[in-house]
């Protein structure tokens, strides 16, 4: 986390202590996604060197979107710390976990009609399992004793050496 970063938590926080006042303005610039304040806007300018930058240009732009970036990460890793999430990180989590809870359910329904129709059809897959490995010993069995029959036959027809 850069040194700028705790600059501004520390100034922060000491404003805050200040008074209600700042609180409020605390808790609604967070939420704004870190503007609608003008103090704190001011604050973190000074401290990520913003202040002295001519406002307006393609220059500003990229560094007060430079100094966003770092402040966002600075943000999340502080967060880290405490084993908790940023809002957004939590909402995807959220939607994405929606997402799969629907997948579920769809698939759940699709295994159910699949094992009605099975069903109907007399198509278990446990009977149909069974079915198959009797049939396929059945027809071992049958296998082996034609060859036995055979073997036998192919004995008894099998013509003799003494002469």
């Amino acid at each position: 986390m850069d040194t700028n970063f705790f600059e501004f938590w520390g100034q922060s926080f000491l404003n805050l202590a200040k008074g209600q006042r700042q609180i409020d303005e605390f808790r609604q610039w967070l939420r704004k996604g870190f503007s609608g304040s003008d103090s704190l806007s001011v604050l973190f300018r000074q401290i990520y060197g913003l202040d002295s930058v001519e406002t307006g240009g393609d220059e500003s732009l990229k560094l007060y979107e430079k100094a966003m970036q770092s402040f966002h990460q600075s943000f999340r890793d502080y967060l880290r710390l405490f084993d908790a999430a940023p809002r957004e990180e939590l909402e995807a989590l959220k939607q994405e976990c929606e997402a799969l809870k629907q997948k579920i359910s769809e698939q759940e329904e699709t295994i159910g009609q699949l094992r009605k129709v099975l069903g109907e059809k007399g198509l278990e897959s446990n009977e149909t399992a069974r079915e198959l490995q009797n049939l396929l010993k059945k027809q071992t069995d049958q296998f082996q004793e034609m060859m036995k029959a055979t073997g036998q036959a192919f004995q008894k027809k099998r013509p003799s050496k003494s002469r």
